[in-house]
């Protein structure tokens, strides 16, 4: 049995902090656990694996007060304007985000960081640091053990990373329906007060940034796509890109990657059951967000995938067109650098097949339509 205590008593352990702060995460941690054990079927690997996830969250937030309480005025640094990149995933975010970080006026949210938030060194100080060569441990001992994960969706400790790392941190993210089958977590998740767990994102990325307050974020991560109304209310005057992509590609390259990532962890994995959750889960998302849109439309800026793909450096700079970021030369040569040192399948592949799910093309089509009339999104 997992034991919540021996959670907190690990997590102290680790970092050699006390402070967990805000005590709203424990409902969330408290229903996912008791899901976990009612309903995952988790082999000794899962239970690993969630373990010490769910361990790395509280270290999370321990680093987190502790940085604000030696630097408090980062809970009050101006968050202005931030670009918040959303779409379902696997519809070129993490591509888009990557380059739009590379930017100079633009700060994202980097991996080591996001699991030990403090304020951001300099980049020649980070090999010093114990906390980002143990997230590049772990990085570097994932891509070793499963070279083929970097095809699908690549993680490294210095690059920018999604937002769901600093929600795991209140326990109220969509990350833990992905790894396992818990629908008594997922159903709390879906009618959760997600506020709170935004409030905590602030005063996190505020502490991360603390020492570049004039430049600007860069977010992104499809798990805004479930609280648009709490991301607005955090960051009154947020910008979105929006990303669009054939939803049946988009839903059976998230079945395969979140297969891949959950694989072992399961007794008896059910892929049918797997491809049909995460087709309701996603489409439940993009309507939340298209409710959000309305009133708001000149928030949002609407890339296609094929658009994108076929002028990465044009959709950068049309972006901040629209919404009035600066992209001068250091800005265009810097993101040119970055696409020309990460060429498209520079890792290999992603190969996946939507009936390896179940996934109807026609089914598919059906329960996404408002979104793909609404967007114009093109289908194949």
């Amino acid at each position: 049995m997992i034991d919540i205590d021996q959670l907190h008593a690990a997590a102290v352990e680790r970092s050699g902090l006390h402070d967990f702060g805000d005590g709203h995460y424990r409902e969330g941690l408290g229903v996912l656990v008791e899901s976990l054990e009612a309903e995952a079927a988790m082999t000794d690997m899962g239970r690993f694996a969630i373990t010490e996830i769910m361990i790395g969250a509280l270290v999370g937030r321990l680093h987190a007060e502790a940085g604000l309480k030696a630097r408090p005025e980062a809970a009050h640094t101006p968050i202005e304007r931030p670009l918040v990149i959303i779409g379902l995933p696997r519809t070129g975010t993490t591509a888009l985000h990557q380059l739009m970080a590379a930017s100079p006026h633009f700060q994202g949210l980097e991996l080591w960081l996001a699991e030990a938030p403090q304020p951001r060194p300099p980049r020649t100080q980070w090999d010093q640091r114990p906390d980002f060569t143990a997230s590049k441990a772990r990085t570097d001992a994932v891509a070793e053990m499963d070279p083929d994960r970097a095809a699908i969706h690549l993680q490294s400790a210095e690059l920018v990373d999604e937002c769901w790392n600093l929600f795991r941190q209140s326990f109220a993210s969509v990350t833990f329906e992905c790894l396992f089958r818990i629908p008594t977590y997922a159903a709390w998740w879906a009618g959760c007060d997600m506020d709170p767990a935004y409030e905590q994102h602030r005063r996190s990325i505020g502490l991360i940034g603390v020492d570049e307050p004039d430049t600007g974020w860069v977010l992104k991560d499809p798990s805004h796509l479930f609280a648009p109304e709490a991301l607005f209310a955090t960051y009154p005057d947020a910008n979105v890109v929006m990303t669009h992509r054939d939803p049946l590609k988009a839903v059976a390259s998230v079945c395969s990657l979140t297969a891949v990532s959950r694989q072992g962890f399961e007794q008896h994995p059910d892929n049918l059951a797997h491809g049909a959750e995460q087709t309701e889960l996603w489409a439940r998302g993009i309507e939340r967000m298209l409710d959000a849109r309305t009133g708001r439309e000149d928030r949002f800026y609407d890339l296609h995938f094929a658009d994108f793909q076929a002028d990465p450096l044009g959709s950068v700079a049309a972006i901040c067109d629209h919404f009035g970021y600066r992209f001068d030369t250091d800005a265009e040569r810097a993101v040119a650098r970055w696409a020309a040192d990460h060429p498209k399948g520079e890792h290999g592949v992603h190969d996946y097949h939507p009936e390896h799910y179940g996934l109807r093309a026609e089914a598919v089509y059906e329960r996404y339509a408002r979104y793909i009339e609404a967007c114009e999104v093109a289908v194949t």
